[in-house]
């Protein structure tokens, strides 16, 4: 008699284990289930025996791995998880990282790079939400609060409190060096909730993020086994940058105001087009007036930010003289900080992503968009990636140089 055939098995298995352990079996309400269940036999390998498996429970495991073959239920009110790196591979490319020679291979290689921004997490399991996003949802400030009225009322608040020190550490005083994007870099580094979340070029900083206050798994959930690095090429999301965006604008405006100034000078035709041809791909604007002009505190404006999902934020390219005015913490400049703007205040970062990406190819009909890479690494090796950081000097005292936390202040009042 030929051995019964069941495909993705072991698979199945797992999750249907999972799921028992984790308080399943006590929403299982069905008695001829549960004494298929029991009649369910391995190999001395441990290996679960297909003829022991009924088609009731082959049914059953096959919903459970229908529910993670798509994102976590989402819900406006309410933080949501993955529960299983399945889950999670809908919006992430991941490879998981259990040993430390497998560790060591990845961090000497990406170590070297400088084309890309990551960022660390303690739990493989959590969404990109935002730390504001996390406190929005957890207190309910959404029931006494508009979003944006919110952020105004923070940014002022923050403007207000700690403009000296934004100051004296760019050693720039004009409206640009306090756009807000500023200011709530700022407060991020200091102890304050914001729509930013924090990503840096150097992969050991994001190490030290996700090591930090990790909690060893107690549990039987696989995912909760592993910490995330994230990471992106940083090419992919310059598309997201305001300051392309400012470029491209001031760039599509010179032409036209250079032909509207020539044919003010002449009314003579032909010298009228002799100047353009001889201005011809030359600069209107010089970009060095920009700082200090207040075309980047008009642009980051809250209510210019909200029209814009997601949006990048780097000031590495000190050449492009259009700058955030970012380096305004002894912490950024350590950690070598860059953000990632969220606009939406429930929704992760990689669920508003693939809603644009949707948005933007409504003639598909399958999408195979995936938000960024990630490695899960193995919470066991912890020790080992905190003696790898050590070497390199990644310290507490190095990535936290002001332990100046006041900025939670800012918070707290605008809550009022």
């Amino acid at each position: 008699m030929a051995t019964r055939e069941i495909s993705n098995l072991d698979l199945k298995v797992k999750l249907l284990k999972e799921y028992l352990d984790n308080g399943g079996i006590e929403k299982i309400f069905f008695p001829e289930l549960l004494e298929d269940l029991i009649k369910v036999r391995a190999d001395r390998n441990g290996k679960v025996l297909a003829e022991t498996v009924s088609p009731r429970v082959n049914a059953f495991m096959l919903a459970i791995l229908g529910s993670q073959l798509s994102p976590p239920p989402y819900h406006p009110e309410y933080i949501s998880e993955y529960s299983t790196t399945l889950q999670k591979s809908y919006s992430f490319e991941q490879l998981n990282i259990d040993t430390a020679e497998e560790f060591d291979k990845i961090f000497d290689e990406f170590i070297k790079k400088d084309d890309v921004i990551y960022r660390g997490q303690r739990e493989a399991k959590w969404r990109l939400y935002s730390k504001l996003q996390r406190e929005w949802l957890s207190q309910k400030l959404f029931q006494v609060h508009q979003y944006k009225a919110f952020l105004e009322k923070l940014v002022e608040i923050g403007k207000n409190k700690f403009s000296v020190e934004i100051y004296d550490i760019l050693n720039a005083h004009h409206i640009d060096a306090l756009n807000p994007i500023s200011v709530m870099g700022y407060l991020q580094h200091h102890g304050c909730p914001t729509p930013l979340l924090d990503w840096t070029y150097k992969l050991p900083n994001a190490l030290y993020f996700a090591l930090d206050g990790l909690i060893p798994n107690s549990g039987t959930i696989e995912i909760e086994d592993y910490l995330s690095v994230y990471y992106i090429e940083e090419k992919f999301v310059k598309d997201a940058s305001l300051r392309g965006i400012i470029e491209d604008g001031l760039t599509k405006m010179e032409h036209p105001m250079l032909v509207r100034m020539i044919a003010k000078i002449t009314d003579d035709e032909k010298i009228r087009k002799e100047m353009e041809e001889h201005f011809k791909g030359r600069k209107v604007f010089d970009k060095n007036k920009i700082l200090g002009s207040g075309i980047i505190y008009h642009m980051t404006k809250i209510e210019h930010l909200m029209s814009f999902p997601i949006g990048y934020f780097s000031d590495r390219d000190v050449e492009s003289e259009i700058l955030f005015s970012l380096n305004n913490s002894k912490n950024i400049l350590n950690q070598e900080g860059v953000f990632l703007w969220n606009a939406n205040p429930s929704m992760p970062l990689e669920m508003v992503a693939d809603e644009e990406y949707k948005s933007d190819k409504p003639e598909e009909k399958e999408y195979n968009y995936r938000f960024c890479k990630c490695f899960n690494i193995h919470k066991k090796l912890a020790e080992h990636i905190r003696l790898r950081l050590m070497q390199i000097g990644i310290t507490d005292e190095f990535v936290y140089p002001s332990q100046n936390n006041l900025a939670i202040e800012v918070f707290n009042q605008a809550k009022v």
